[in-house]
């Protein structure tokens, strides 16, 4: 399985919907629409800055609901993949401010499948986590390689439908290749580590786990798989792709990665 992660509207709105458009035509299994934030502490150079031209750009949620109602009622492809399987990748702080109830209200009106929030930690998560599974939707959370075997039974509990481990310490859109990084001095057996961890986390539960952070080929894709997990997620690749070569290199590159 495949997930791709882009940040609503950049290089601009219209660019980004004809990117959603162009994931669900590919029937992509999973889209992390992401809600700019103006300190994205968990991503590197080519996120923040979309991040924050998509600031500039006068994007946030209401106009992220509002881009993906309209997709919805131009049609979608598949009923389970593409934008019918699109989660909101935001930082706590815009959805706190939104405000849980009326974001997940849009979301319910939206066909938006849920979130997943990289610094809502497990302490303050148990609550959200059954608000959102009450609604019938999905909140994601993340385990790290540093996570003990309490923390990954704990979060393998509550987040909903899957678990996304970061396959690395850092930040998203390292140019290493997961393959490589046991012989790094940040990383000693990186890939044995995932391998446990993912082992770990399906001994606490039946659900599925997806690999990101580093992950930009075909390689690294089907490298990630290799080791247990269940789906790849790319982000810094894709989105470097959209706003640097446009939207005919970025759908060529989804096609070629599937």
């Amino acid at each position: 399985m495949l997930g791709i992660y882009i940040t609503a509207g950049y290089p601009d709105i219209e660019t980004s919907k004809k990117a959603l458009r162009s994931l669900d035509d590919n029937n992509i299994d999973l889209i992390e629409l992401g809600v700019p934030f103006s300190d994205p502490l968990a991503d590197g150079p080519v996120i923040q800055k979309a991040s924050h031209q998509a600031l500039i750009n006068g994007v946030n949620l209401d106009k992220i609901f509002s881009m993906v109602s309209e997709l919805q009622n131009e049609g979608t492809k598949n009923p389970g993949k593409g934008i019918n399987n699109l989660i909101l990748f935001s930082y706590f702080n815009p959805l706190f401010v939104y405000g849980f109830d009326k974001l997940i209200a849009k979301c319910k009106e939206t066909g938006i499948r849920g979130a997943l929030i990289p610094d809502l930690p497990i302490e303050e998560a148990q609550e959200l986590c059954q608000k959102f599974k009450e609604a019938d939707l999905d909140l994601i959370l993340l385990i790290a390689i540093t996570s003990n075997k309490e923390r990954i039974k704990k979060i393998s509990e509550l987040s909903n439908p899957w678990i996304y481990l970061v396959s690395r310490t850092g930040v998203t859109g390292s140019t290493e290749d997961i393959k490589n990084l046991e012989s790094s001095n940040l990383e000693k057996n990186l890939d044995e580590k995932l391998k446990n961890i993912i082992k770990e986390i399906k001994s606490n539960t039946n659900k599925k786990v997806a690999l990101g952070f580093g992950i930009d080929s075909k390689e690294k894709i089907d490298h990630a798989l290799s080791l247990g997990a269940d789906m790849a997620i790319i982000g810094s690749k894709t989105l470097k792709l959209l706003g640097d070569s446009g939207l005919e290199e970025f759908s060529k590159f989804i096609t070629s990665v599937q």
